[in-house]
C-alpha cells in the first residue's frame, strides 16, 4: 500500500526507531526538532511537496480525482498544493488521505466515504503519532486488539463503526479531518458525515448514465491506459458497455482466476466475440513460506477482511505491477442494483422498522469460524449490538425514508469504509486504480434514482442495452453458476438454487480445499505451539479438533471453511505480537 506515518512532539530517541522501523519502501521523509513523517510504497499512489522552502508542504496516499467546469482528471502534486482545508478535500472525489504542515500546525484530510483512513495515538501530552496503519500505531504503543468493536468484523457482513479496532489508537476516516498544534501537540477533531442528497429532482436513466460515461472516460483525456477487470457480472459489463460505446480504444480486460470458472467463461466469450484484447490472469501459488508471508502481510493491512484463502485471487493484481495504465474496477456496483443486506429487507422488516437490535442481527450474520471462548463470544456480540444502535441513531428513521433507501443508506456509511477501503487501500499498494460506482459526485443522486429503477438492476439493463445491445445475450456469472441476462434478482436465485438442488455445478472450485491441505502442516504446527494454547481468545479444544479433522484427511466444507477464518485471525493475531517487523 501507499503509506504515512510521523509524529508530532520531541520524540525519544526509542520511539523515533520504532518509527523508522517500518519505513523500509520509504519515497520521502521530512525532520524538523518537532515533527517528523514519512511515507512510500507506490509511487503512483502517494504525490508530496516537501520542499523546506514552501510555507506549507504536504503528502497524499492515494488518488484524487478533481471535477473542473465539466472537465474530471487524476489530481497532480500541484493540484494538493491547493486543499488546504476540509472544506476544500470534501468537494473532491477518489480516495485519499492528505497530510500538510507549516510552522504551526498538522492537518490531515480524508475522502468523505472512508476509503482511506488514517490513525492516532498520543504517546504522551508531548507526543501525537499518525500513521494510515493503525496495526503499526498498535505496535508501537502496545494496544490490544478491542473485541467490542472488532465484533461487528467478525459476527456480522463487515464492521458496522467507524472506529479503530485498536485499544488507545484512534481511527479518523470519512471526510473528518484533524489539526494538531505545533509545538505543543495539542489537537481537534472535525466530525464530517456524508449523506446523498434526498428529496431532489428525479435523475433519469439517461442522466445518471452521462454522469457514469464521464468516470469511466475521463483517464483517456490524460493518455492513460485503462484496464477493465472484466467478470461475468453486471456491473463490470456495465463499464465494457460505456468502452465499446465510446471512441477511445487505448482499453483492454483483464480477469483473473481459473480458465474453467464462470467468470473467466463469460469474459473469455464476450471478448472473442466482440474482438476485446483480454488478458486471463491465474498466477501460481508461490511457496508456502512466501504465500504465508504475504497473507500475513495482507490480514495485517486489512483487518481480517477476508479469510486466507481468499488471498489467492487478489495476489493476482501482482501481475498488474509495475504497467503505466489505470485499472477501472465495477467495485459497489451492487448499490445501484438494490442488492445489499436483502435478508434483512425480506426478513427483518419488522425488526429494523421497530430498531429491535436483537432481532436484527440475526439478518446481518455471516458465519466466519466458531473458534472463540464463549467470554469472547459474548463480548464480540456485545460490541455487535452497540455499534448498530449507535449508527441507528446516526441515520434517519427507516419509516422516513423506506426501508429500502435505509437499508442502502446503512450499505453507504457501514460497508464503504469497512470492507470496500480495505480492498482499496491494499490494491493502492500495487496498482493505480479507482471504482466509478463509489465517486461522492455520482453516489449523491443514487436516492434520486427510484426504487423501481434500481431494484433488479433495470436500470444497469437499460443502459448496457443502449450503449451495445449485444452484449445482453450473454449469460451473466454468480459463484458458480450462470443464468440468463434477462433473468431479475429473484429470477436468478432460483435459478442459482435449482441448479444446486440437481447437485449441478458449472465449476466445481476446490482451491480453498487444495490449498488448506496444503498449508495443514503450518496450521497443525500453530495450533499445537504454546502461543495458541495460552491465548485466552480460543476455544482450544475445538482448535484441536479442526486441527485433527485435517491430519486425518476428514475435514469436512465447514472444518475448511472455518480453518481459514481461524488462520487469517491467527496471522492477524500474530502480526500484532511481533512489533517493529518491516514492511516490504
Amino acid at each position: 500500500m501507499s503509506w504515512i506515518i510521523g509524529a508530532v512532539g520531541r520524540c525519544s530517541v526509542e520511539l523515533q526507531k520504532k518509527i523508522e522501523s517500518f519505513t523500509k519502501s520509504k519515497l520521502v521523509e521530512y525532520r524538523e526538532d518537532n515533527f517528523v513523517v514519512f511515507a512510500g510504497g507506490n509511487d503512483k499512489t502517494c504525490l508530496f511537496e516537501v520542499n523546506e522552502l514552501s510555507t506549507e508542504r504536504f503528502i497524499t496516499v492515494g488518488i484524487g480525482i478533481k471535477n473542473d467546469e465539466n472537465k474530471t482528471r487524476f489530481m497532480q502534486a500541484c493540484d494538493w498544493e491547493n486543499v488546504s482545508s476540509s472544506s476544500s478535500a470534501q468537494k473532491l472525489d477518489g480516495h485519499f488521505v492528505n497530510v500538510r504542515w507549516n510552522d504551526n500546525e498538522v492537518k490531515i484530510f480524508t475522502d468523505v466515504l472512508g476509503l482511506r483512513d488514517i490513525y492516532f495515538t498520543r504517546m504522551s501530552k508531548e507526543v501525537f503519532v499518525f500513521s494510515t496503519r493503525g496495526d503499526w500505531l498498535s505496535k508501537i504503543c502496545d494496544s490490544e486488539i478491542n473485541l467490542k468493536e472488532f465484533g461487528s468484523r467478525w459476527l456480522l457482513f463487515n464492521q458496522i463503526s467507524d472506529r479503530s479496532i485498536f485499544t488507545n489508537v484512534e481511527r479518523v476516516s470519512g471526510g473528518t479531518s484533524v489539526i494538531v498544534s505545533r509545538p505543543n501537540t495539542s489537537f481537534t477533531v472535525n466530525k464530517f458525515t456524508w449523506l446523498p442528497k434526498f428529496e431532489s429532482e428525479h435523475v433519469p436513466i439517461e442522466e445518471h448514465s452521462r454522469q457514469l460515461n464521464r468516470l469511466i472516460h475521463f483517464p483517456f483525456s490524460s493518455s492513460h491506459q485503462i484496464t477493465l477487470s472484466l467478470s461475468g457480472g453486471m456491473d463490470s459489463r456495465l463499464i465494457l458497455s460505456s468502452l465499446l460505446n465510446g471512441k477511445n480504444r487505448n482499453w483492454y480486460a483483464h480477469t483473473f482466476g481459473n480458465n474453467n470458472h464462470p467468470d473467466s467463461v463469460v469474459a473469455q466469450k464476450i471478448s472473442g466475440d466482440l474482438g476485446i484484447k483480454h488478458e486471463q490472469i491465474n498466477l501460481d501459488l508461490p511457496t508456502i513460506d512466501t504465500f504465508l508471508s504475504e497473507a500475513a502481510e495482507y490480514v495485517s493491512l486489512t483487518n481480517v477482511n477476508n479469510a486466507v484463502t481468499g488471498y489467492l485471487q487478489l495476489r493476482n493484481y501482482k501481475s498488474l505491477i509495475g504497467r503505466n495504465e489505470v485499472v477501472v474496477d465495477g467495485g459497489f456496483g451492487e448499490i445501484w442494483r438494490r442488492e445489499f443486506f436483502n435478508r434483512l429487507l425480506i426478513k427483518g422488516r419488522r425488526e429494523l422498522i421497530n430498531r429491535n437490535i436483537d432481532g436484527m442481527i440475526p439478518y446481518l450474520q455471516v458465519h466466519h469460524a466458531n473458534i472463540f471462548t464463549e467470554e469472547i463470544q459474548k463480548s464480540l456480540l456485545a460490541g455487535c449490538k452497540e455499534q448498530l444502535e449507535d449508527i441507528i441513531e446516526i441515520l434517519p428513521k427507516a419509516e422516513l425514508t423506506g426501508v429500502e433507501n435505509w437499508i442502502d443508506l446503512f450499505a453507504i456509511k457501514t460497508r464503504l469504509s469497512n470492507y470496500y477501503s480495505s480492498a482499496q487501500i491494499h490494491l493502492d499498494g500495487w496498482v493505480f486504480s479507482y471504482m466509478p460506482f463509489i465517486q461522492p459526485n455520482i453516489l449523491s443522486n443514487l436516492f434520486n434514482v427510484t426504487l423501481t429503477e434500481r431494484k433488479n438492476g433495470k436500470m444497469f439493463r437499460e443502459v448496457i442495452k443502449q450503449n451495445n445491445k449485444s452484449l445482453v445475450k450473454y449469460p451473466l456469472a454468480k459463484g458458480q453458476y450462470s443464468h440468463p441476462f434477462f433473468l431479475n434478482t429473484i429470477q436468478s436465485r432460483v435459478w442459482n438454487a435449482a441448479y444446486k438442488k440437481l447437485r449441478f455445478k458449472m465449476y466445481d472450485d476446490r482451491s480453498q480445499e487444495k490449498l488448506i491441505y496444503l498449508l495443514s502442516p503450518f496450521i497443525q504446527d500453530t495450533i499445537a505451539s504454546s502461543g495458541v494454547k495460552n491465548c485466552g481468545y480460543y476455544d482450544y479444544p475445538k482448535l484441536l479438533h479442526l486441527s485433527n479433522t485435517i491430519s486425518k484427511r476428514s475435514a469436512t466444507a465447514s472444518d475448511l471453511h472455518e480453518l481459514d477464518w481461524w488462520l487469517s485471525f491467527e496471522l492477524f493475531r500474530q502480526g500484532l505480537n511481533n512489533p517493529f517487523v518491516k514492511n516490504n
